[in-house]
């Protein structure tokens, strides 16, 4: 009884502190904010089930988006993980006090807006790395957006390397770019490296992307790469 009545107080305590924010942006936040929120604490859904008070079927309908949950569900939801730590930003979500930060984009147009946040991260010269890539695929993905990105870093005087595997058909989308081809065991995570951030693309239905931002997970991404590129013939 007492384990009950200080989940409700805690519960009331938490409606009453996050009030104002709630009625301002809850219908701002997304289904791909929640999923990331949850990726950065490592929960699963059966945690945030646990922790949230809700079914394990309702959390994964909501993030499968089999139905719009009820604003006090998400209210409930989104205010487990904030007294976790969560802080919710514009289009992403990071840990109180904490330089990792996450920004998740979902649907057909994930890669658009990819490819127009790398060409607009630059500001002048920069490194772009860009690994784990199968050059046919992503031609088909996002052949116009990534050579628009392309060009507009290059404008900038912006060095790009691509490790990739080799196209089925021979074709090239990265003429006049240093590029080495990769074993087939690598895996084909394609992964954009650019200005303190790491972007992973998953190229399924639908198509996702992931922006990290950390200055440690950053430096080793880079040095990862680095060794593939020395090590690669």
């Amino acid at each position: 009884m007492r384990k009950l009545i200080k989940k409700i107080i805690e519960r009331v305590h938490y409606k009453n502190v996050s009030l104002t924010r709630n009625l301002s942006t809850r219908g701002e936040i997304s289904v791909g904010q929640l999923k990331a929120a949850r990726s950065l604490l490592d929960w699963s859904q059966a945690d945030l089930a646990a922790k949230s008070g809700y079914s394990l079927p309702a959390i994964n309908n909501i993030e499968r988006g089999v139905y719009k949950a009820h604003s006090a569900t998400i209210n409930d939801i989104i205010q487990t993980f904030e007294q976790n730590g969560i802080q919710f930003i514009s289009s992403g979500v990071r840990l109180e006090n904490s330089d990792f930060q996450i920004k998740f984009y979902e649907g057909e147009d994930a890669l658009h807006y990819l490819l127009t946040k790398v060409g607009a991260a630059f500001e002048a010269e920069g490194d772009l790395l860009i690994s784990g890539i199968d050059e046919t695929i992503l031609k088909e993905k996002a052949g116009d957006d990534l050579k628009k990105c392309l060009s507009i870093i290059k404008q900038k005087h912006v060095q790009v390397r691509v490790l990739c595997h080799r196209a089925d058909k021979g074709e090239v989308i990265f003429p006049n770019i240093k590029q080495k081809i990769v074993p087939d065991d690598v895996p084909l995570i394609p992964t954009f490296i650019y200005q303190g951030r790491v972007a992973l693309v998953f190229l399924g239905n639908p198509i996702y992307v992931c922006i990290l931002y950390n200055p440690s997970l950053f430096k080793t991404s880079v040095d990862s790469f680095e060794h593939l590129w020395k090590t690669t013939r």
